[in-house]
């Protein structure tokens, strides 16, 4: 009698074997690290949220301006009995507003209580994912107001994305607003 050989499991068999198999083909798959974040763009330098960041994202809020300030600063907001203050991003970068139809213009507040802090985007954040070979290990130039805050970056479809230290760079616009 020929025997046949199935190269089918049995239900035991399939069931019984270990879930942590790592075959050769897939070995990659799993080593490779992948960075996930939030994204943001000003006209078209895009910046990333620090990973433990708080944000929030808004419409356009009713803004209190302040007389005799920076153009740069737009006033404070009213956020759940803290006064946050709004930058325009595009007007203290020198980068032309997109006014495309299809963006609408949104409120990110970044921080929390008094170390908080709102900027004027254009559009909605994007989820991005990054591997070791987006890493950039030079970075293109950027305006010196903001250089100092985005020290090292990555590049996805043709984007640069810089990671952004909100909480300093929200320092430094308050000791020049105080000069």
């Amino acid at each position: 009698m020929e025997t046949v050989h199935n190269s089918q499991l049995l239900p035991s068999q399939a069931l019984n074997r270990p879930l942590n198999r790592r075959d050769s083909v897939y070995a990659n798959v799993f080593d490779e690290v992948v960075t996930r974040r939030l994204g943001f763009k000003i006209g078209n330098l895009g910046l990333l949220i620090a990973q433990q960041s708080v944000s929030e994202l808004s419409d356009l809020l009713e803004v209190c301006p302040i007389p005799f300030t920076a153009t740069w600063l737009l006033g404070l907001i009213n956020l759940r009995g803290n006064f946050v203050p709004v930058f325009d991003l595009h007007k203290l970068l020198q980068l032309p507003a997109k006014n495309d139809g299809d963006l609408k213009q949104m409120l990110l507040i970044l921080g929390q209580g008094e170390s908080a802090g709102a900027i004027v985007i254009d559009g909605l954040p994007v989820h991005l994912s990054f591997v070791e070979q987006d890493e950039l290990h030079s970075l293109p130039k950027l305006p010196q107001v903001i250089k100092p805050f985005a020290t090292s970056g990555y590049e996805k479809g043709g984007q640069v994305w810089f990671n952004f230290d909100n909480e300093d760079f929200f320092e430094s616009l308050a000791k020049k607003l105080r000069t």
